[in-house]
């Protein structure tokens, strides 16, 4: 541990600035967060996290316990003797994946106005390539008299695991130009023991771009070839598993096929790094494609229930799960929503059903029915649909939702379940690109 305790500041108030103010304290830093909505900060105060997130509460509980962590509206407040500030806030996507970098640019402008001394700025937000030196120009420009380097430090959370994604990384990136300030910040990660890997400013902003756009680059890939296992009767899952084997792919490779990427954190990528190809007179094809490739995936879904229905006008469709993944309950860019919209869209009648679902993300009127458990959504479904997981899943009474059902024809959209274990209660089951087991065809 270093001699003096860093103190901190978190700036941001939803996901990402929760898990690493709190991991931060945990550490035995001293530690502020900054938000700007009153009620999410004094929920946080409280020891409430603002998205479900396993032991998370718990960490806030036990660090502001400790008084290493506390959250203020107040810049002034949260700044005062930081020796580093982080800007953690959750990047907000439009529907198009296009960043909207107002938030960011404002809590810059606040620190540069509210800062009480020299700092480190750590933006670990997504941002384009070049953003961090304009903020560095803006910080020069706006308090000249004070040393306020910025250093880009990419998050690499995961929704559902986030903690857990911190405390065991694969790998921290801090990129600096200067090398001293990268030393400092790379310090603050020593007592994880984890790799730490140091690189230019714009090194680090690409590589986030890339890490994000190689993951959506593989869902993009084994979706199209799930489509042709379809037609030549072969089964995903096996093919998956073969090539997990080979050493240059490895058994951690994101070769799972379903309904895409959703909630807009790898589409946000991929259309950076199309907008920095067109910025710069280079060419984007295969992001372009990508992006094509995983646009057509819940509309797919949609049609291939129409086929095996005769049509959706006047159907009851089930849907199990509408969180943007599993183990999460927020529901922003939830792919489940999308495929709900896309089904009314044809006079479907919705009922759905999940356990974490913050339903307050909903509108007061959804136009669907919200269902208190599984069964009570597939009575008198014509398809169950299932879109996100849970834990204990594998518990869902299947045998009973295909009595209840109307016509028991069980979508599985990410191949979630095992076909054998759907069709011996009664189910007709369809996965995703299982030729050979039942396919969404």
């Amino acid at each position: 541990m270093m001699e003096n305790i860093p103190r901190i500041a978190v700036v941001g108030g939803w996901h990402q600035a929760s898990v690493v103010a709190a991991c931060f304290a945990d550490l035995g830093y001293e530690v502020r967060g900054v938000g700007e909505e009153a009620a999410a900060v004094a929920a946080l105060n409280a020891g409430r996290a603002p998205v479900h997130e396993p032991g998370l509460d718990d960490l806030l509980r036990r660090n502001l316990a400790a008084g290493r962590l506390r959250f203020t509206t107040d810049y002034a407040d949260g700044l005062a003797g930081a020796d580093y500030a982080y800007i953690c806030i959750d990047t907000p996507v439009g529907p198009d994946d296009e960043s909207d970098l107002a938030p960011i640019d404002r809590a810059v402008e606040e620190i540069a106005t509210h800062a009480s001394g020299s700092l480190i700025l750590c933006v670990s937000a997504q941002v384009p390539v070049g953003t961090c030196d304009r903020y560095g120009q803006l910080l020069a420009s706006r308090r000249p008299l004070l040393r306020l380097p910025v250093v880009y430090v990419p998050e690499f959370l995961r929704l559902g695991s986030a903690v857990q994604t911190f405390r065991e990384a694969d790998r921290f990136v801090v990129g600096s130009d200067d090398p001293t300030v990268a030393a400092k910040v790379a310090a603050l990660y020593d007592p994880l023991e984890r790799p730490v890997r140091i690189t230019g400013l714009r090194s680090a902003e690409v590589a986030k771009h890339a890490s994000n756009a190689f993951l959506a680059t593989s869902i993009s890939f084994i979706n199209q070839l799930a489509d042709l296992c379809q037609v030549t009767g072969a089964d995903v899952t096996e093919v998956a598993e073969v090539m997990k084997l080979d050493r240059r792919i490895g058994p951690h490779a994101y070769l799972s096929p379903g309904l895409g990427y959703a909630g807009g954190t790898l589409g946000r990528e991929i259309r950076a790094l199309r907008a920095l190809g067109k910025a710069k007179g280079v060419d984007t094809t295969l992001f372009a494609a990508v992006e094509a490739v995983n646009l057509e995936r819940v509309p797919q879904v949609k049609e291939r229930l129409k086929r095996h229905l005769t049509g959706l006008r006047g159907q009851r469709i089930a849907v199990l799960g509408l969180t943007y993944k599993a183990g999460t309950s927020t529901l922003r860019r939830s792919a489940a929503l999308q495929l709900i919209e896309l089904l009314q869209a044809e006079g479907a009648r919705i009922a759905a059903f999940d356990p974490l679902a913050n339903l307050e993300e909903l509108p007061e009127r959804p136009g669907f029915e919200v269902c208190a458990d599984p069964l009570s959504a597939a009575k008198g479904a014509s398809a169950l649909v299932l879109v996100a997981p849970w834990a204990g899943i594998d518990r869902l009474d299947l045998q009973a939702c295909a009595q209840a059902m109307q016509q028991p024809l069980f979508l599985d959209t990410g191949n979630f379940l095992a076909p054998e274990r759907a069709r011996k209660a009664g189910l007709t089951y369809v996965g995703v690109g299982r030729g050979g087991a039942g396919s969404l065809a």
